[in-house]
């Protein structure tokens, strides 16, 4: 870890999106984890959630878009600067924090309720959030293929992360910008780097994040406890149950191209979801915001904060 670098790159990152975030430190009180939480802003709470591996300021393309808000973008524990996992991850313990970590975060800020956005594992944490904390949310936004949803790919390169070896091995050598293209493409974004549409200060953050944090050790310790070569635990997927109790008002934004789980699986769950609404976004990725940063962060805060109102079903 070398906080003063990682930052400086991070700084940068944000830089580039014309945002200077101030900072708070978060104990949760589920783990006893102490998470970092970027705020930007004044005005209605917007709570961030990243996926994996990943850290909270891969949103810093989209947070500009939510002016008039109080944006918050917290590193999950083992990320960026948050403190690491106290324990091994099991479904139990791991069931346990995702339905209490939106509650746990906003406790810490003294927030009462929040709108979400959330991607990928940070669409799972949401998810079972809101099942079981409802009044902590007012809606949300599900940013690409939850983890865990019903019907979910496990794409090659976390197939190859579920295995020690593999994350000992690519270990001995320092992170390049052509391994992280070639991941990007596994993930469906191939169209929009053949396009060049994949901002550069996303790249030049990433690489700094994998040298300069321990974010690629913790998060591939998690996907290995959760998936293996054949794919992800079908154990920790989503209950048809689950997903009906979630009353939260939820748009999915889902990219055409998402290596996590096609049309298909975006219908299963906006048909499982009460009054959930779907757009799909031709040539998008897992990673939706990084294909199109400005429409897709103007089509979220529209639902969430602004006149425009999707009434539910797919479109």
């Amino acid at each position: 870890m070398d906080e003063e670098r990682y930052r400086e790159a991070e700084t940068a990152f944000w830089a580039a999106y014309g945002l200077e975030p101030a900072e708070r430190r978060v104990r949760l009180a589920t783990t006893g984890t102490e998470v970092r939480v970027q705020i930007v802003g004044e005005g209605p709470p917007v709570l961030f959630l990243h996926g994996g591996p990943n850290a909270g300021t891969t949103w810093a393309p989209i947070v500009g878009a939510f002016e008039g808000c109080t944006r918050l973008v917290v590193d999950r524990p083992g990320t960026g600067l948050s403190e690491p996992w106290p324990a091994i991850v099991e479904r139990s313990n791991l069931e346990r924090f995702a339905d209490r970590f939106v509650a746990d975060v906003l406790d810490g800020l003294g927030i009462e309720r929040a709108h979400v956005v959330a991607s990928s594992l940070g669409g799972y944490l949401a998810l079972r959030s809101a099942a079981a904390t409802p009044e902590r949310f007012h809606r949300m936004v599900q940013m690409a293929c939850p983890a865990f949803a019903p019907g979910m790919r496990t794409p090659p390169f976390m197939r190859l992360m579920s295995m020690g070896w593999f994350r000992r091995f690519t270990g001995l050598f320092p992170p390049n910008e052509k391994v992280g293209d070639v991941i990007l493409r596994q993930i469906g974004h191939g169209a929009s780097l053949d396009a060049g549409r994949i901002p550069q200060a996303f790249k030049d953050w990433y690489l700094d994040l994998q040298r300069y944090t321990e974010t690629m050790e913790h998060d591939g310790e998690l996907i290995g406890s959760v998936v293996s070569i054949r794919g992800f635990d079908p154990a920790f997927t989503l209950s048809d149950e689950l997903l009906a109790a979630v009353a939260t008002p939820t748009l999915f934004l889902w990219g055409e191209d998402d290596a996590f789980g096609g049309r298909e699986v975006a219908e299963r769950l906006v048909e499982l979801v009460p009054g959930a609404s779907l757009v799909v976004l031709p040539r998008a990725g897992h990673l939706p915001w990084l294909d199109d940063p400005e429409g897709i962060g103007r089509r979220a805060r529209d639902f969430l904060v602004g006149a425009e109102d999707l009434q539910p079903g797919t479109r």
